[in-house]
């Protein structure tokens, strides 16, 4: 597991030593970044982790680049690495109170990154930081803090940035920014030549832990927004930026062909986001009170307060629309509504406010997860008639200004159904979220179904893999009608090179002729602040796989020689083979079942032996049908909970099948007075038919009642049965109910406990006769 990371980034064509801190970060073999542009080489053992040199290419991607550590056995958590287009410098301070003002402000040059931290303290720790510039160059800053998520517990990286000049009077102050949320941005002209000071510090004093930041300072142009924010693919906008103090300009931006975000960054070290489409730009300027054709996309500015803007529109009956704002998506100051009703109609057919993660295509997770895309609002119109209808959008607040930028996509809803693999929790967790697959050897983890907004085909499944490496395979079963999770398995072959690879597991339509989109989706949070209220998450649109060394043992899950009914239990047999001088214990444990079958907790195989039984149940609604399962097992040691440290595999699959139960007892109701004895009745009624008898107790008896030995028995030719019962002299007089029924059966050598009936009991007080 890596904690952090220093330094938490560099610049282009660069050469940067970085130190990983962690646990279990022993041999490293490869850094697996999620993009291309930075390479690793030169791995030495440090502290609690290794060394190792980042080389960043003159041509990288600016921004956050997402990786992970592939170890001789196992496969880090992701964590993020920062690239700028600037030299970095280091703060060096080693004690509050070094560059804390503005007589001892540590001089920087222009157009640098510097990698600081607020030092923890009993005091607030400040850094100050001198520029030298001319009269009506730009001071720019940006803050990199929140962003990082340099601890995954903890960190508090909630700062402001202020601008001073040499008297300290204050000529700039940001603390959270549209675009960058908790980080700060902030740019000024310079008034005068001479020497300028950059203050970052806590917005609010909280003792930090590891609270590392990156501040780009520079005369770069940091615009607010850019308008339109976007526009068809692979052509050229000409685009308004807007928020520089040096005033507002016009650019020419290309456009790449792949359709959804894009991040534009001009002069500035962090992206503009932008929006890229299969359809044409409508702008408010130039057609407002036009009838716009549809699919497009709508943009505009709602430059005052209270503005709204209503655009025309013509409509078929029958067509699904999907409607989807992007603004604070953009990082403008925009939080948006929209509406839609027929243009000769008074009633409003339609109205959206805000998003939910699933509707954006994301994973969430705890329901903590928040980010500001949620924001924009995205619904589906059904057009109930043929005519012209008006889209009307505001700001909720009522708020507006010059930035105030917004794109509304309104394209035909497209059936898609995306894979996630993301914990419920929100933590990154090899042992459920990894694919970490040992040479010759198996991995089995749950993939989940999610479908898009306005999705409509709801027929079964097949799962493909994009992108595995060489001597790797998946197995996935059939996703039936419904289904939103699935075990999926990945084989590597013995000979499959230690590798790892950027794959996709997309869902592909069984109906014949359905064109079914898919993408795949994980997300994780960083979180830095308490109760785990994430300041930055991040979504991937690939799952990271890697190829380990072989383990020390395989494990096999034997085929369950009968199906596991509905109301019983069953136990799995599973043997593990071991390779020469591994001796030690193994937990043995299934992640996926069927819906309404549970199982018990992680099992142990002692060092030295190879078997265990694994039992698992079924409940009265268990889903029937026949599944496959797989059973994993690994090494102990390491923490149990994520599998970090430890080493983990996968038996092949096997089927189970879940059926009805053999036979069902209805109990009759009945009464039994205090002191004295009595009978329930049951009426047998036989589903499947079963070899030899089956002995029958009552469950759920009332204190101080008790079935007289011995159980009944019966056969599968029995219509009924007869329970003798009797109650003690202090038996608890009342009327209760779900008295039940466990039948043990015997069936190919496996005994077999159910549970059915529902009774009725009345205990009546003794009579007293006079």
């Amino acid at each position: 597991m890596v904690d952090y990371l220093l330094p938490r980034g560099g610049g282009v064509g660069s050469t940067v030593e970085v130190e990983f801190h962690g646990s279990y970060l022993e041999n490293p073999k490869e850094i697996v970044f999620s993009r291309a542009g930075i390479t690793a080489a030169g791995f030495a053992p440090y502290k609690n982790g290794f060394k190792v040199k980042f080389q960043i290419a003159r041509d990288c991607p600016l921004g956050e680049h997402v990786l992970r550590v592939r170890t001789a056995t196992g496969l880090s958590d992701a964590v993020t690495f920062w690239v700028s287009p600037f030299p970095t410098v280091y703060e060096f301070e080693d004690r509050i109170g070094q560059n804390d003002t503005i007589a001892t402000a540590k001089p920087v040059p222009l157009n640098s990154t510097v990698e600081g931290q607020i030092l923890p303290g009993s005091d607030a720790d400040i850094d100050v930081y001198r520029v030298e510039v001319r009269e009506g160059q730009r001071i720019s800053v940006e803050v990199e803090a929140a962003r990082l998520g340099t601890l995954h517990q903890g960190g508090d990286s909630d700062l402001a940035v202020r601008i001073l000049d040499a008297d300290g009077k204050v000529l700039g102050h940001n603390d959270d920014s549209a675009l960058y949320v908790q980080d700060p941005v902030l740019s000024i002209l310079a008034r005068k030549s001479g020497s300028y000071y950059v203050e970052i510090r806590q917005q609010i004093y909280v003792t930090p832990k590891q609270a590392y930041y990156r501040a780009h300072i520079g005369t770069y142009s940091r615009p607010t927004a850019i308008y339109p924010a976007g526009g068809q693919a692979g052509s050229s906008v000409i685009a308004r930026v807007l928020g520089d103090p040096a005033g507002e300009r016009t650019v020419a931006i290309a456009l790449p062909r792949k359709v959804g975000n894009f991040e534009y960054f001009g002069e500035a070290p962090s992206a503009n986001v932008l929006r890229v489409s299969n359809y044409p730009n409508a702008l408010w300027e130039e057609q407002h009170g036009a009838l716009v054709s549809l699919p497009a996309a709508l943009n505009g500015i709602l430059a005052k307060a209270g503005e709204g803007h209503t655009w025309r529109v013509a409509m078929k009956k029958g067509e699904s629309w999907k409607v989807q704002v992007f603004a604070r998506t953009l990082g403008a100051p925009v939080d948006p509504k929209f509406w839609i009703r027929a243009a000769n109609g008074l009633k409003n057919l339609l109205e959206a406010d805000d998003a939910r993660l699933i509707d954006l295509g994301q994973p969430s997770a705890r329901g903590t997860w928040y980010v500001k895309d949620q924001q924009d609002p995205v619904a589906v119109f059904k057009v109930p008639a043929d005519g012209e209808y008006l889209v009307g959008i505001e700001d909720a607040t009522g708020a507006g200004g010059p930035d105030h930028v917004y794109r509304m996509e309104i394209e035909p809803v497209r059936d898609t159904v995306y894979t996630h693999i993301t914990m419920s929790e929100g933590y990154q967790m090899p042992r459920l979220t990894g694919l970490i697959v040992p040479q010759g050897n198996r991995w089995t983890l749950d993939v989940q179904l999610a479908q898009g907004i306005g999705n409509s085909y709801k027929g079964e499944i097949d799962l493909e893999a994009a992108g595995l490496p060489r001597g790797v395979t998946m197995i996935a079963p059939r996703v039936p009608k419904g289904a939103t999770r699935v075990p999926v398995q990945f084989v590597a072959a013995a000979d499959a090179p230690a590798q790892s690879a950027q794959i996709e597991i997309l869902a592909r339509a069984v109906e014949a002729g359905v064109k079914l989109e898919s993408g795949s989706r994980q997300g994780f949070a960083l979180v830095n602040r308490g109760g785990e209220l994430p300041w930055h998450l991040v979504f991937l649109d690939h799952y990271t796989l890697a190829v380990t060394e072989p383990a020390p043992f395989h494990v096999k899950l034997a085929s369950p020689p009968i199906p596991l009914m509905r109301g019983s239990e069953l136990l799995l047999k599973a043997e593990v083979e071991r390779a020469r001088g591994f001796d030690g214990p193994v937990e043995i444990q299934t992640d996926w079942l069927p819906p309404g079958v549970s199982k018990e907790p992680t099992v142990t195989i002692p060092a030295g032996k190879t078997e265990a039984r694994f039992k698992i149940q079924a409940n009265d609604k268990a889903a029937i049908g026949t599944y496959k399962i797989a059973m994993n097992a690994c090494t102990t040691g390491g923490d149990a909970y994520s599998g970090i440290g430890r080493v983990r595999v996968s038996s092949e699959f096997v089927e189970l099948k879940v059926a009805e139960p053999y036979l069902s007892i209805e109990l009759t109701r009945t009464s039994v007075e205090r002191g004295k004895k009595g009978e329930i009745v049951g009426t047998l009624k036989v589903s499947r038919p079963f070899e030899g008898k089956a002995t029958v107790k009552l469950l759920q008896l009332p204190r101080g009642v008790k079935m007289l030995e011995p159980a009944p028995a019966i056969t599968a030719k029995d219509k009924d049965i007869v329970f003798r019962i009797e109650a003690d002299a202090d038996a608890l007089a009342g009327l209760y109910k779900g008295i039940t029924c466990e039948v043990a059966f015997t069936d190919v050598g496996q005994t077999v406990h159910s549970t059915t009936g529902s009774g009725i009991l009345r205990v009546d007080m003794a009579r007293s006769w006079i």
